[in-house]
């Protein structure tokens, strides 16, 4: 209902009210008495009168553009109908050349419409999924006219306030324009216009029209498009029989479709998220609430995945592709990349591909056998960013991904972190420390401390002993007091100058404002590909390029009409996020690891190699992350299920028990052909590390 305000009177009348108002008034002169004006304030006035003139024009101009441009979105809009659902040539993925030319690249994936898009009206979805929707997305969708100005306020505070993106401010109906009518381009003119259309749009549908719009274009992953769909891939149901718990489980599904269709626990976590927003939001009681949360997830997950895939292609390239796939989505909206008629050309090596997966799964590879341990690999050009190879799991069809969805421990290949703090803050990597059993006091606030016991792998006591040397030993200890700036030898603000080193190499993982000493043995947990992009901007003498899988998108190839809409530079400029000299010596140290270090395994004859090992403290992980100059591949070796050991497989030297390789072996054969009939290189600026000067401690007893 309309507000209504007893009218207030005017300036004038309450002047004229008010005899007292009438006395303090200033006296003002008549009418027509003038002041003598000197000459210099004559042409002040004229100069003002003729910039005045000048302002008024260009506000009335520029308030006509943007009426007219406006004016002329409004009409576009009036004439926009979705898109039609069409059948047309499907999205060519394609392979990094075999030979010379693109005609020498192979299809590695197809991207096609299939039979997982369909389409529902409102009155066919429950009340409870809009609200889940609403609840979820966009808090005050009923309230505002296509754009919320209040929450584009609240999301830039919560911006600021955190120093970094936290929250978007983007309504439902802005979101449904991006999929249906716009590219997912972001510049200042796609903002404007969608913004312009949004609030279009909100006048010629409703809003409940709207939501059912939008839920009928987003992807939901498994190659589920629009809600119906979705109803029956996770639930094997219609949208219209979805309980309370499963509507809010698919909206949670839209934060990450392609991780969540396939994390059961993780979509439940989301599912509760939702659930809470709802219940506060008002739209479900405290017993519809509570009902809900203890509503079980189905057995299998998704529980009637879509028989007909948007995605075909070789088991070898399956996950790289699908890659390739949601990063398309990303760009251009599901809309643009089902309806075909793109030709992809990514950065895969077939033959480096072929050789990951036959030197880790083939008949003659290191874990041939399901009851084997799973493992991952992942290579990465320095210089390019370009990501040439990539296995993720042992079985082709799984949709998880362990080169960029598991996060591990990494244990000692942490430690290279510190190496480059210490040397960024003037340490000499030949400063001796006391390698001992050590045990330090971590304040953890209000006066209170914990004991931290830190010793080396069985217990080895090395004595006085180098950083560098250190490193090649991969000493726990040394490390520690390295983070811990014992004796005043060490780094100043240890774990924090470790975090923004990984960070800057190009770490993901939030290690928060403060993280734990823990941080130098490698505690928080990361993802293979995050430390191939890390190892790979040291190679890259500290300038860090952003992995990549894609070189080039057509749009209609050879046809009138012919579009790039994107081209990789050949030579990325990059960011410098560590000085040269200081990443070339880092490079030296880490060569010795091994040159002279527990590494030796990784050694290729006649090709500079540095790299690191690493296992986590269970013995859960082990790694090895090494690089040549022209290519860099990280190695994890696990259970995808976590909670098992390698302890009874590998020692934590890589000696092996029984057939299982270390992954410093696995890294040594797959180069050897990754590299094969490639030049050698040298590290420009590099010097290589003489051997330590003290005795050295036996293999077998040495830590990774």
């Amino acid at each position: 209902m309309a507000r209504t305000y007893q009218r207030r009177p005017g300036r004038g009348d309450r002047r004229a009210r008010d005899p007292k108002r009438q006395r303090d008034r200033q006296v003002q002169l008549p009418y027509g008495a003038k002041r003598p004006r000197s000459r210099f304030e004559s042409a002040r006035e004229t100069a003002l009168r003729a910039f005045g003139i000048l302002l008024l024009c260009g506000l009335v101009a520029g308030v006509s553009f943007a009426a007219g441009a406006y004016l002329g979105l409004v009409k576009s809009v009036r004439q926009l109908e979705p898109p039609p659902v069409t059948e047309s040539h499907p999205t060519y993925i394609y392979s990094a050349p075999l030979g010379e030319g693109d005609g020498s690249r192979r299809v590695i994936g197809t991207i096609f419409q299939g039979k997982n898009r369909q389409t529902i009206p409102a009155s066919e979805m429950p009340p409870h999924l809009l609200n889940a929707l609403v609840a979820k997305e966009d808090e005050r969708f009923m309230q505002h006219p296509g754009v919320d100005l209040w929450g584009i306020m609240r999301a830039l505070w919560v911006d600021i306030r955190a120093g970094r993106y936290v929250e978007g401010a983007s309504t439902i109906t802005q979101q449904y324009v991006r999929n249906v009518y716009l590219s997912q381009e972001q510049s200042i003119t796609r903002k404007i216009k969608e913004a312009l259309i949004a609030i279009q749009v909100e006048t010629v549908k409703d809003k409940e029209e709207i939501l059912a719009d939008y839920l009928n274009t987003v992807y939901f992953g498994n190659n589920a498009y629009g809600v119906e769909a979705a109803a029956e891939t996770y639930f094997n149901k219609s949208a219209e029989d979805l309980t309370v718990a499963e509507s809010a489980t698919l909206i949670g599904l839209l934060w990450s479709p392609s991780s969540l269709g396939e994390d059961k626990a993780a979509a439940r976590e989301q599912r509760d998220l939702v659930l809470k927003k709802m219940f506060d939001a008002g739209y479900i009681t405290q017993q519809d609430y509570e009902q809900a949360l203890e509503e079980p997830m189905p057995e299998e997950w998704p529980e009637a995945p879509m028989l007909e895939t948007g995605l075909t292609g070789p088991p070898l390239t399956r996950e790289f592709a699908e890659l390739v796939q949601n990063e398309l989505i990303r760009r251009y909206g599901a809309n643009t990349v089902l309806r075909g008629g793109l030709d992809v050309y990514t950065t895969l090596d077939l033959q480096q591909q072929m050789a990951a997966y036959e030197v880790l799964y083939g008949p003659n590879g290191y874990l041939p056998s399901p009851e084997n341990p799973d493992a991952a690999l992942v290579s990465i050009d320095p210089e390019t960013g370009h990501i040439t190879a990539m296995v993720g799991n042992r079985d082709p069809e799984s949709q998880f991904n362990l080169v960029t969805q598991a996060r591990r421990q990494p244990g000692s290949s942490f430690k290279p972190f510190a190496l480059i703090a210490a040397l960024e803050q003037g340490i000499d990597p030949d400063t001796h420390f006391i390698s001992e059993k050590k045990v330090y006091q971590i304040p953890k606030g209000n006066g209170q401390s914990e004991r931290w016991k830190v010793e080396n792998y069985e217990k080895i006591e090395r004595g006085s002993i180098s950083l560098k040397e250190a490193l090649w030993e991969s000493d726990n200890t040394v490390f520690t007091d390295l983070v811990m700036n014992a004796g005043s030898k060490g780094l100043r603000n240890g774990p924090e100058a470790v975090a923004d080193v990984a960070r800057r190499l190009g770490v993901s993982s939030d290690f928060g404002r403060h993280p734990d000493p823990s941080i130098v043995l490698g505690a928080y947990e990361v993802s293979p590909l995050d430390m191939a992009t890390a190892y790979a901007t040291i190679a890259n003498e500290g300038r860090r390029v952003e992995p990549t899988l894609i070189e080039k998108v057509v749009r209609n190839e050879g046809q009138p009409g012919e579009e790039v809409l994107f081209r990789a530079p050949e030579h990325p400029e990059g960011q410098q996020v560590i000085d040269p000299e200081i990443a070339r010596e880092a490079i030296g140290i880490m060569m010795g690891d091994v040159m002279w270090g527990i590494a030796g395994d990784a050694a290729l004859p006649g090709r500079p190699v540095a790299g690191k090992t690493g296992t986590s403290e269970n013995f859960f992980d082990s790694w090895f992350i090494g690089f040549t100059p022209q290519l860099t591949t990280a190695v994890w070796m696990g259970y995808a299920e976590g909670g098992k050991t390698l302890e009874e497989l590998l020692s934590r030297d890589g000696a092996l028990y029984g057939t299982v390789g270390s992954p410093e072996e696995i890294w040594h054969d797959y180069m050897l052909q990754a590299l094969d009939g490639e030049p050698v290189k040298r590290f420009e600026g590099v010097e290589e590390p003489p051997p330590p000067e003290r005795e050295e401690t036996p293999p077998a007893t040495q830590t990774p």
